[in-house]
Order: structure tokens, then sequence, then C-alpha cells
């Protein structure tokens, strides 16, 4: 791996443009578009605690502050100059640590083009590097593309260069990412048959049919994989079984349509493949630490 670069003196000045930016816009705490596919701003001025939720491939770059990501027992902790990659569709639950009101946490967030990830990787030599670890990782973010980040931002403003040379830099960004020391999850999946691949193909399917019954075996037959090897696979990458994920999914899906779309209690159980209202608003208490129905009565209270 390359060795780190020196990280550019104008990373201050890119923190209070995106500060004056949320000002602007609105932005505090919910991820903020940009003008640019896929790239989110955050800016929190306290430490918060977020609840469960589904985490697509991104970058996160962090510019100032810190927050940290629980996955399964484990915590992933990135701060100011650091970030993260994750690879698969994941659940986890984030926490920001480090922020007030006079040094907000400030970070910009990239969802990844896994196909534009394998395509690079064709064109690279082989870095598969280790095939053992979790799907989430991070790391010291390098000159490179911290300037890429602010490029990429700074092109929202500009609509004719935007057009020539958004797809050039995000093409720059996805390389320094899959080189990245902290990028080992994006080499294993560029690998077609890697034990990350495989993986992947049951947590797609667990994405599509979570209201479905959860067989094991077909899951692991899907990923070419015995039913061992695939649950300990399984668990090291998402932090968490198959049956685990699939049940934390549907809550999460389920907590969405009651707070989102007004759905009935019950009618969120049932929508998520639950076939008893009491047992989905105990394992909903358990996950959200609220009841269902509190947790809806909250939600209109606040709207």
């Amino acid at each position: 791996m390359r060795a780190l670069l020196q990280i550019p003196m104008q990373t201050d000045e890119l923190v209070q443009r995106l500060i004056d930016f949320a000002d602007a816009s609105g932005a505090d705490g919910e991820p903020q578009p940009v003008g640019i596919a896929g790239m989110t701003l955050v800016r929190q001025r306290r430490p918060r605690s977020i609840s469960p939720s589904v985490y697509q491939p991104i970058f996160c770059l962090v510019l100032q502050g810190a927050k940290e990501i629980h996955l399964g027992s484990g915590i992933v902790r990135f701060g100011r100059l650091q970030s993260l990659i994750v690879g698969l569709d994941l659940l986890a639950s984030a926490r920001i640590v480090t922020a007030s009101s006079a040094e907000p946490y400030v970070a910009l967030a990239l969802k990844l083009d896994m196909g534009l990830i394998r395509e690079l990787a064709a064109e690279l030599p082989d870095r598969a590097g280790s095939s053992r670890g979790a799907a989430v990782e991070s790391g010291a973010a390098d000159a490179a593309v911290v300037d890429a980040m602010r490029r990429l931002f700074d092109l929202a403003f500009m609509d004719e260069a935007r057009q020539v040379l958004e797809p050039m830099v995000r093409r720059e960004i996805h390389y320094w990412l899959l080189s990245a020391g902290h990028g080992r999850i994006l080499r294993e999946l560029a690998v077609r048959d890697s034990r990350a691949s495989r993986v992947a193909r049951a947590v797609a399917a667990i994405h599509r049919d979570y209201a479905s019954v959860l067989k094991i075996e077909n899951l692991a037959r899907l990923a070419g994989m015995s039913v061992s090897a695939f649950h300990a696979g399984f668990k090291e990458l998402t932090g968490s079984s198959p049956l685990q994920f699939q049940k934390q999914l549907r809550l999460i899906e389920a907590r969405r349509l009651l707070q989102g779309e007004g759905v009935s209690v019950s009618g969120a159980a049932f929508q998520v493949g639950y076939e008893s209202a009491s047992q989905f608003s105990r394992e909903y208490s358990r996950q959200f630490g609220v009841s269902p129905r509190v947790d809806k009565a909250l939600e209109i209270a606040l709207s």
C-alpha cells in the first residue's frame, strides 16, 4: 500500500464551507444531499445516539468530531481526517461521540458504486489481501481522497463542469478507496467467488425477501458454502447471524412503516413477516427501548 500523503492545509476551510452549507440548507443531524448524486453532508452540534439502521455500501469521511459504529459486539471508531468504508448492505447502530456547537461533527459521505469497484479492480494488480474481517473498516484518510471529496463537493455548484468532471472525480475516489489500507472489503468483494462476494449474495436475498420464512440451507446453497462455513462467514462480515439479521431488518422496516407511513402496529407486524403481534411488540421493545404503540404516538406528537 502507498504511504500516507500529508493532509492538505485547506481542511479547516472545507469544514467552514460545509458548516456554511449546512446553515443555508437547514441541515442539522440528518444526512443532507449536497447536489451530487449519492453524496450527503452531516453536521451535528451535540453527541447523539442513533437507532439501528440499514447502511448501504458507503464511504464516510469525517472532517471534524468523531463517531462510532456498533456492529454486533464490535465497535468501529473514527474521527477527524479518518474515514469509514462499508462494503455490504448492513444493519448497525451509530453514535456521534464528539460534537459541540463550537466544533460540530462534520462529515461527507458518498454512496459506493460496486460495479465501478469491480471495473477498477480488474484494471489493477491483485490486491485481494486478507479474507478475514468485518464488512466495516476505518482508517486514516490521506490527502488524495480528502482532496477528491472536496473537488466533488465543489462540482455541486458548477453545472457545466459537473457534467464533464463528476464521473472522473467519482472514479478517482473509488480508486483511492479500493487501494486504501482499510479498503480490504472492497478488494474482496471485487473477486467474484470470494467469501465476501458469496455472503453478499445471501445478504441481498434476505433484503429482497425479509418478510418470508428464512431457510438457512437455501442461503448457504446460494452462497455456495456449507451451512457451518456460511454461518461463520456471515457472522464475521455482518456481526450477526442470518436469523438475527433478518429480525433486525424486519424491525427497522416496521419502524419506517409506523413512523413514515402511519401503518397500524398490527399492520406493520404482519407486513414485515410476523405472525404474532404480541411477539412483534416484545421484540420491537427490546430493539428500540420503547413499544411500537408508544413509538408511533411519540412520532405523531413530534410531527
